[in-house]
């Protein structure tokens, strides 16, 4: 809290004295003294300082996926067999790796998130708006941020970039990012989520929204291609493998959650051998979950690699003569054979697009 900075939070709404949200001994001189029973971020946990005020925010926070994690710990449930609250050891090795990017209020609102190496971002100040760069893409920056900023070599910005205009709240408004109370397990069915209904009614008379509108998501045809990630390693080895780009179309793994039968699928970095560093924990059930997931990248555009219509192509060419093999825009039996994971082969096996153009197109 620099001289500035702090005659700015002693004159804001948020001037409180530092006992009040951080703990700690009043009267002590030296620093180990006065920092017995200190919280470096009161803003998590049971005695959230921000609840004081903000009781019924911080309730339905608290049920968040950003703040639970819940999607990770059912995924990893699902893969090895057993739940992390059965073996404490690796859960206290998974809060201390995978758990360290959860939010909390502060991480949204006063400082960079803890996982990125924190820091104020305005001296102590609580910004009402979180900062684009200093919080949302510092956590979600080489996949989202990337894609939507224009930030991969040989790609363009998302449409709706507008830099210092259109911030993410502009689609993810707060009272997504708080939770609605409910324990979701899956960002996808998170109910007030952002859809491109919500601002874009598909065009009267497009023949192929026409054709193609109750089959297909948005992204099938309006996105670019996007990263995807290789082998993921627990024990700090982070990401082990490569990341590439490409762009596939397959059948919907979650059409109870996101309806359309043809989807925008990412790989993920999940790999079977992921989490051994944990006490030889195995993934025995590896297969029983795809690892290509449901995507939305965020790097929409108009006209692209699939709507293109120069030369007097029809819009869907590009899709219906895409080849059979890896370098084609859906998921097909040649990407599943390049694979070195049999378990991997079979978990996506029914995601694939059968060779050819789909028969009922």
């Amino acid at each position: 809290m620099s001289a500035e900075g702090y005659e700015t939070y002693i004159n804001s709404a948020h001037a409180f004295s530092c006992l009040y949200c951080h703990g700690g001994q009043s009267g002590k001189l030296t620093k180990d003294e006065a920092h017995v029973g200190m919280t470096v971020d009161p803003s998590w946990g049971d005695q959230n300082s921000c609840a004081v005020c903000h009781q019924s925010i911080s309730d339905r926070f608290a049920t968040s996926l950003h703040a639970t994690q819940r999607g990770y710990y059912k995924l990893f449930e699902q893969r090895t067999g057993f739940t992390l609250e059965s073996h404490p050891q690796i859960e206290e090795e998974f809060r201390n790796e995978c758990g360290k990017c959860h939010a909390t209020c502060g991480s949204c609102h006063i400082s960079r998130p803890d996982a990125v190496g924190g820091g104020f971002i305005a001296s102590h100040n609580i910004k009402r708006i979180p900062s684009v760069s200093n919080q949302c893409t510092a956590c979600h920056g080489s996949r989202v941020g990337d894609e939507y900023t224009g930030g991969n070599e040989g790609f363009g910005a998302d449409v709706h970039y507008i830099p210092n205009a259109m911030h993410c709240r502009e689609c993810h408004e707060g009272a997504e990012m708080h939770g609605d109370g409910t324990l979701y397990e899956h960002r996808y069915e998170v109910a007030n989520a952002p859809e491109c209904v919500d601002c874009h009614e598909p065009a009267a008379g497009n023949v192929y929204h026409d054709t193609h509108g109750e089959d297909f998501t948005c992204q099938v045809c309006h996105s670019q291609d996007y990263k995807n990630c290789n082998a993921c390693h627990v024990g700090g080895a982070g990401i082990t493998g490569s990341s590439w780009m490409t762009f596939k179309i397959g059948y919907n793994p979650i059409p109870d959650q996101r309806p359309g039968e043809y989807v925008v699928l990412r790989h993920i970095p999940i790999a079977e051998d992921t989490y051994g560093p944990w006490e030889n924990t195995t993934t025995p059930f590896y297969s029983s979950l795809p690892t290509w997931k449901y995507a939305t990248p965020h790097n929409i555009r108009r006209w692209t690699a699939r709507t293109d219509t120069s030369g007097g192509l029809s819009c869907g060419a590009a899709c219906h003569d895409t080849p059979n093999d890896v370098s084609g825009f859906f998921l097909r039996q040649a990407d599943l054979d390049a694979m070195t994971s049999e378990a991997e082969r079979q978990a996506n096996q029914h995601l694939i697009v059968p060779d050819g153009p789909p028969t009922e197109w």
